[in-house]
């Protein structure tokens, strides 16, 4: 257990010469811990397995504030009418934003229609169906709950070493599991907001004939659209990957000799193998936070993502030599 004060680079005024300055704004707790195993599986003298294994767990709590209120989008900008949220007695990491129900359906024309969050326009079967979550038929900021946090409940990595004779092969694997993903890009991948590529997902727009969904019914943008930061925007991240992949051979001794080498080796290997991840999630599961606000750091704001792009596999082939 380790309770920690919690820092945030603050606006100051002009006249101090400095634009941001860092003040203790309350206090967090960490719980957790980390375990690591090193084995030796099989050792013969032809054959030899080992693996190291690590997992780290922690839970983090807000334990106070220099204020009671809710600190808002820190370290990630207000999107959508969302964003990060430190509050008391809740996580770090914690996203902040709406709940979506779904669609409203023709059969729901007359209900849809008391609702008030589309700017004056009568909200339509096809528009997104959003949580009331005080029941006063308006969408708006006390509607807004937790859904979602961008820590891991558990992380690490599983790596295997095997040789044989001369061969050896290393397989590197990393996992996460129990983080949140904001895949903000859903706000143009599928809304007909405006001139832009979209998602694959729109092809199970509403339609009249298909209102069991989730995405809502493409129009033109000048007919008027509600995107709101919510729930069908946060993802199950946990993933697999195969993070390195090395098959290597060791040349004899005799053959060294021969050279006149101390060693040679030659090997090839592949990063980034493989990834097996939540289906629903379009890119890489693993976010850049830096494309928010370097200057801020990112504690508050794990999970958003923002159109970056995926990891890259890397192939390498090489030879290493020892005179």
């Amino acid at each position: 257990r380790e309770t920690n004060d919690m820092l945030l680079n603050a606006p100051v005024p002009e006249s101090s010469g400095f634009s941001v300055i860092t003040r203790n704004i309350g206090s967090m707790e960490n719980r957790g811990f980390e375990l690591s195993l090193n084995t030796i599986n099989i050792e013969t003298p032809d054959f030899t397995w080992n693996s190291t294994f690590n997992i780290s767990m922690n839970k983090n709590k807000v334990l106070s504030l220099a204020t009671p209120s809710d600190l808002f989008d820190v370290s990630s900008p207000q999107f959508l009418g969302g964003g990060s949220i430190i509050r008391e007695g809740e996580a770090m990491g914690s996203m902040y934003g709406y709940t979506r129900l779904g669609v409203w359906g023709t059969d729901e024309a007359a209900e849809a229609a008391k609702y008030n969050y589309r700017g004056g326009k009568t909200v339509l079967p096809g528009d997104i169906k959003y949580k009331d979550l005080n029941g006063d038929y308006v969408i708006d900021n006390d509607d807004r709950s937790i859904i979602g946090n961008g820590y891991a409940d558990a992380f690490g990595t599983f790596v295997n070493y095997f040789t044989y004779k001369n061969f050896d092969l290393t397989v590197d694997l990393q996992y996460s599991i129990g983080n949140d993903l904001a895949d903000l890009s859903l706000h143009w991948g599928e809304n007909e907001i405006g001139k832009s590529n979209h998602y694959t997902t729109v092809l199970n727009a509403w339609t009249p004939n298909n209102q069991d969904t989730m995405i809502p019914q493409v129009r033109n943008a000048s007919a008027g659209y509600v995107s709101l930061f919510d729930s069908h925007m946060v993802k199950d991240a946990s993933f697999l990957r195969g993070n390195n992949l090395m098959l290597g051979y060791t040349f004899k001794p005799e053959t060294l000799q021969r050279l006149n080498l101390n060693k040679l080796r030659i090997y090839t290997s592949v990063q980034n193998f493989f990834l097996l991840m939540n289906k629903d999630i379009m890119s890489d599961p693993e976010v850049d936070v830096a494309n928010w606000n370097v200057s801020q750091g990112n504690v508050a704001s794990q999970g958003f993502k923002w159109h970056e792009y995926p990891k890259s596999s890397t192939f390498v082939l090489g030879l290493q030599i020892g005179i």
